[in-house]
């Protein structure tokens, strides 16, 4: 058969250094490779295989070991699964969708894809790399593969660009057939698993320029999330006049684990946290971020909260370079205003007077970037870039921002773009700070 010779070759080299260690795989491998083609029909007589589907790594290029190749078949056929799996959520053809899919899995795939429809979502699913999977082998036998897959996808109405996240996938050959049977054996390994829609029903609320993801049962909640973020934005545009992201993307759902980072980070105090939404580009810049709202602080998450999190939207869209002073300092501000904007003029009267009592007076300089583990530092940026507003105007503040953002690779630049753009250095501030210390 054309292509075996240069394939048989390969798996003596990968064999050979290996040694025992490698044969449950080789002979899944072998096993997987001498059944698909009674199991997967060709591309022509049941599914096109789109450029988008076809893009990416070839074939060739994946291999499970530096001198080991996959067999041709074996992706060949993933790949035209996975290619069907796209079409079928474009389509909205759950039979499709399920057909490749072991029954065991048919109720939890059968969710995933209404929660993938709920958002509005346009799916591809390309093959990344076969992944060395003993244990996926061990339990369902020698014909199986697992290979991460880049889920690339973009949401209806959001007019944000394509995105992508990492899913592991493990196949295997059941009465001729090659069937999904596990779609979880990587989560841990690549970080998969925790995107909104993998975490049961959910209800999805849209907005013009606004997304809502609730747990099922919760659409009044989401409704009114979505309101208050609709006018929150419209006000922090007013105070922002520079770039927002288009989309604000809020997730309110009771399971704490929802867009968290492996390893999981320490116990949070902020009520909500920004994730980057990445991008299959090659520049790698997200196309923007979800809010992540604490299941903890959904109940009293209030508007002024909500524009602290929307201004921390500013970093994934623009670029993180920005000190942190300013970017943790400009969110501060916004909220600060929102809650004179609300009734609470005292209490923001009475945290500026705290922190002008304890923080300024023996100040030398802004808060470097490490050191916001402690509770001054968000203080004295929030006054930080009060102070160099009142001295220099929004404008000026709005206008060094995203050029800090962008170019801000080390302190010199930053000191730079500072003075070039406010007028001010760092110093300059920090000497007009110490004069508000009482």
């Amino acid at each position: 058969m054309p292509g075996l010779t240069g394939w048989w070759a390969a798996t003596r080299r990968w064999v050979g250094s290996d040694g025992a260690a490698l044969w449950p795989v080789l002979a899944a491998m072998l096993v997987v490779g001498g059944s698909l083609w009674a199991g997967v029909p060709s591309t022509g007589r049941d599914v096109t295989l789109t450029t988008d589907a076809m893009g990416g790594a070839t074939l060739q290029q994946v291999r499970p070991h530096p001198t080991g190749e996959v067999d041709p078949r074996l992706g060949a056929a993933v790949d035209a699964l996975l290619a069907r799996r796209g079409i079928a959520v474009r389509t909205n053809n759950l039979p499709q969708f399920l057909r490749d899919v072991a029954p065991e899995l048919h109720d939890e795939q059968r969710q995933l894809f209404e929660n993938l429809r709920a958002l509005g979502m346009d799916v591809t699913y390309r093959r990344a790399e076969l992944w060395t999977n003993y244990e996926a082998v061990r339990r369902y036998g020698l014909a199986t593969g697992t290979f991460r897959v880049s889920m690339r996808y973009q949401i209806s109405g959001t007019r944000l660009g394509q995105a992508a996240t990492d899913v592991g996938y493990t196949y295997t050959v059941r009465d001729g057939r090659l069937l999904l049977v596990d779609d979880n054996d990587l989560d841990r390994a690549v970080g998969a698993g925790r995107q909104p829609w993998d975490y049961g029903p959910i209800d999805v609320v849209k907005r013009p320029n606004v997304l809502v993801v609730a747990d099922r049962g919760r659409l009044a909640y989401a409704e009114r999330q979505a309101d208050e973020t609709v006018a929150m934005a419209r006000k922090v545009r007013k105070l922002w006049r520079g770039y927002l992201q288009i989309v604000p993307m809020v997730v309110a759902m009771r399971d704490p684990s929802v867009l968290t980072e492996l390893p999981a980070p320490v116990t949070e105090t902020e009520p909500a946290r920004v994730r980057p939404i990445p991008s299959p580009a090659e520049n790698g810049r997200p196309v923007g971020g979800w809010i992540v709202i604490r299941p903890a602080a959904q109940a009293t998450f209030d508007s002024a909260q909500l524009t602290h999190a929307l201004l921390h939207l500013l970093p994934v869209r623009l670029g993180d370079e920005a000190p942190r002073w300013l970017t943790e300092g400009l969110a501060r501000y916004a909220e600060s205003r929102q809650l004179i904007a609300t009734g609470r003029a005292e209490l923001v009267t009475a945290q500026r007077d705290a922190v002008r009592r304890k923080a300024l007076g023996d100040l030398t300089r802004l808060p470097a970037d490490d050191e916001f583990a402690a509770t001054d530092s968000d203080d004295i940026s929030w006054l930080a870039v009060e102070q160099l507003i009142a001295e220099v105007g929004v404008k000026a503040v709005t206008e060094f921002y995203p050029q800090v953002a962008r170019r801000g690779y080390n302190d010199f630049v930053r000191q730079r773009l500072m003075k070039e753009y406010t007028g001010f250095t760092e110093q300059d501030l920090v000497d007009a700070l110490r004069t508000l210390a009482r």
